[in-house]
C-alpha cells in the first residue's frame, strides 16, 4: 500500500516514485504554456472568423431556456406562448448561460468568453490525465520530464473543438465535465476512496444534466466502477467498505438527477431523464428508413429530410401534424399527446425495420469517420468552397456507387482522376493532409489502448468514451458529436507516442497496482 509509506517498497520502488514526483513538479512548472495557447488560440480564431453564437438552431434554443427561466416562464423553449416545459433538454447547460446573463447581461458573446475559459480548462484536465496514467500505470519516463504536456499542447491545437467554442452549444460545458468525471473514475480504479467515489458519482450526474444523450454511457461506466469495486483481490474485511463505496457512486449520481427526475414526473407523469432519443427516433432514425424504402436521397434537415419527417406525421395522426407544425392555439398538454403519439409510432417503425435502421446507421457512422473534413477547413484555408475546385466533395459516395456494380476499374480512375491528376495542388495538399493526419492519430490512439492495457479498466474505460460518441449519432454524425472525446483521444495518441517498452515498465503491484493487492 503506497499510503502507508514507502517502508514496505524496495529500493526500485522507492527511485521510481522519487522521480516521478520530481518529473510532476517540472512538469507543473511549464504546464502554463498550453493553457495560455488554448486560450489565445481560441480568441484569435474568433477574432479571424466571428460567428453568430446563436446560429445553430441548438444554440438559440439554449438561449431561449435561460431567458426564459429568469423571465419566469420555466423551463420552456420558445420566443413567444405557450411556454410549454420542455423535457428535450437537461437544465446544467442552460442554468450556465443564465448565470452568466443574470450577473454580466444577457450578452452571448460574454457567454463565448467564458468558454474558452472552459476550454483553457479542459486543457488542465488532460494533462492531469495524461500525468496520471504516465505516473501511476508504472513506466519508466526516460525521455523529457514534460512528456504529459503533450495532450495539452495536442488539445491547444485541435480544430475541432475550437470550430464550436463560438457557439452557445451545451459541448462547452460537458467537455470539463466529462474529462473531470474520467479524471476521478481512473483516480477511484487506482486507489478507492470514498470522497473519489462520491465525488466521482456527482461528476457523471452533472454530466448528464449536461447532455442526455449520454445515458447508456453513464450506465456502462456505473457498472464498470461497480465491478472494479467488487472485484478486486484483497482482505475480506475490506469489501463491505468498498461496497459501500459502490454504493455512496451510485447514491450521489442518483441524488445529482433525482430533482431534475421529479420535475419530469411531476410534468409529464413519467420517470424519465429526456425526450432526446423519442425525438430522435422520429426527426432522424424513421426518417432515414422511409428514406431509403422509398428509394429517396435525403440528407439530414434538408427540405426533403423534412418532407419525409412530415409525411411520417400525418401516416401517424393528421391532425398530430397540423398541431406539432404550426400549433395554432395548441395548448401544452395536447402538444405532449401528440408528441408522445408520435414517439410511439416511431417506435414501432422503427422496431420492424431494425435490421435496415442498424445498416444505416452504422454506414452514416462509417461516411462521417471517413470524411476528412476538407470541406471545412478548405473554405478556412483559402476563403472559397471547395466547388470552386472542380473535382468532387464527396469522393466516397462515388467509389461506393461504383464498387457496389463491380466496376473496380471505374473506381479506381475515378480516385486517381479526382484525388491526383485534376485537383488542384492546395485542395490536394489539404486533403492528402488531412488524410495522413487523420490515419496517424488513428494509429496512435490504438496503439496508446494497446499500451494501456495494463491498467486493468482504464482502457475500457477510455475506449468505451470514444466508442460511444463516434458510435451513437449515426445519420446525423459530425463534429460536434465527436467534440466530447477530443481530450480523450490527445491523451491516448500521447500513450500511443510515448517510447517507452515492456522492459521499461515498473511491476504494477509495487505501486498499489490496477488489479493487484491494492488495499
Amino acid at each position: 500500500m503506497v499510503d502507508a509509506g514507502w517502508g514496505s517498497l524496495d529500493r526500485g520502488a522507492q527511485r521510481y516514485l522519487t522521480s516521478a514526483r520530481v518529473r510532476a513538479s517540472q512538469c507543473l512548472r511549464w504546464g502554463w504554456i498550453p493553457l495560455l495557447l488554448t486560450t489565445l488560440l481560441r480568441a484569435v480564431w474568433l477574432g479571424q472568423f466571428p460567428v453568430n453564437p446563436l446560429g445553430p438552431i441548438d444554440a438559440e434554443g439554449f438561449h431561449l431556456l435561460a431567458r426564459n427561466l429568469l423571465d419566469g416562464r420555466g423551463f420552456a423553449i420558445g420566443w413567444e406562448a405557450p411556454f410549454c416545459p420542455t423535457a428535450i433538454r437537461t437544465p446544467l447547460y442552460p442554468l450556465f448561460i443564465a448565470a452568466i446573463y443574470a450577473s454580466l447581461g444577457r450578452l452571448p458573446e460574454v457567454v463565448v468568453l467564458c468558454q474558452i475559459l472552459l476550454e483553457t480548462f479542459t486543457t488542465a484536465l488532460v494533462i492531469s490525465l495524461a500525468g496520471q496514467l504516465f505516473r501511476e500505470g508504472g513506466h519508466k519516463v526516460r525521455c523529457s520530464s514534460l512528456w504529459p504536456l503533450l495532450p495539452g499542447m495536442l488539445y491547444a491545437l485541435n480544430g475541432t473543438t475550437q470550430r464550436f467554442t463560438g457557439y452557445l452549444l451545451s459541448e462547452a460545458l460537458l467537455l470539463p465535465l466529462l474529462m473531470a468525471a474520467l479524471l476521478l473514475t481512473v483516480s477511484l480504479f487506482r486507489q478507492p476512496r470514498w470522497t473519489r467515489a462520491g465525488a466521482a458519482g456527482l461528476l457523471w450526474g452533472l454530466v448528464l444534466l449536461t447532455k442526455p444523450n449520454l445515458q447508456y454511457l453513464v450506465l456502462a461506466v456505473t457498472l464498470l466502477v461497480i465491478m472494479r469495486l467488487l472485484t478486486f483481490r484483497g482482505r475480506i474485511l475490506l469489501r463491505v467498505p468498498r461496497m459501500a463505496m459502490g454504493l455512496a457512486f451510485c447514491g450521489l449520481l442518483i441524488a445529482a438527477l433525482a430533482p431534475w427526475l421529479l420535475r419530469n414526473y411531476r410534468r409529464f407523469d413519467r420517470w424519465l431523464l429526456s425526450t432526446a432519443f423519442e425525438e430522435n427516433l422520429a426527426r432522424v432514425s424513421v426518417v432515414a428508413v422511409r428514406a431509403e424504402l422509398l428509394g429517396i436521397e435525403a440528407e439530414p434537415w434538408t427540405p426533403t429530410w423534412e418532407h419525409v419527417y412530415s409525411e411520417f406525421v400525418i401516416s401517424v395522426d393528421p391532425a398530430a401534424a397540423i398541431i406539432l407544425q404550426q400549433h395554432p392555439g395548441a395548448s401544452c398538454t395536447e402538444l405532449d399527446h401528440y408528441r408522445r403519439e408520435v414517439a410511439v409510432a416511431a417506435r414501432r417503425s422503427v422496431a420492424d425495420n431494425a435490421g435496415l435502421y442498424l445498416s444505416l446507421h452504422l454506414q452514416a457512422v462509417g461516411r462521417s469517420l471517413l470524411d476528412p473534413g476538407h470541406r471545412f477547413w478548405y473554405r478556412v484555408w483559402t476563403g472559397r468552397d471547395w466547388v470552386q475546385t472542380g473535382v468532387l466533395s464527396a469522393i466516397g459516395a462515388r467509389l461506393h456507387w461504383a464498387l457496389q456494380r463491380g466496376a473496380w476499374g471505374d473506381a479506381l480512375s475515378v480516385f486517381w482522376q479526382e484525388r491526383v491528376s485534376r485537383i488542384p495542388h492546395d485542395a490536394g495538399l489539404l486533403w492528402w493532409g488531412l488524410w495522413a493526419g487523420r490515419l496517424a492519430v488513428w494509429w496512435l490512439a490504438v496503439r496508446g489502448i494497446v499500451r494501456l492495457r495494463s491498467l486493468g479498466p482504464v482502457p475500457l474505460l477510455l475506449l468505451g468514451t470514444v466508442a460511444y460518441h463516434l458510435i451513437l449519432p449515426g445519420p446525423i454524425a459530425y463534429d460536434r458529436f465527436y467534440a466530447p472525446v477530443v481530450p480523450v483521444v490527445t491523451v491516448l495518441v500521447a500513450c500511443g507516442a510515448h517510447g517507452y517498452n515492456s522492459r521499461q515498465r515498473l511491476p504494477a503491484h509495487r505501486l498499489g497496482g490496477w488489479g493487484g493487492h491494492d488495499d
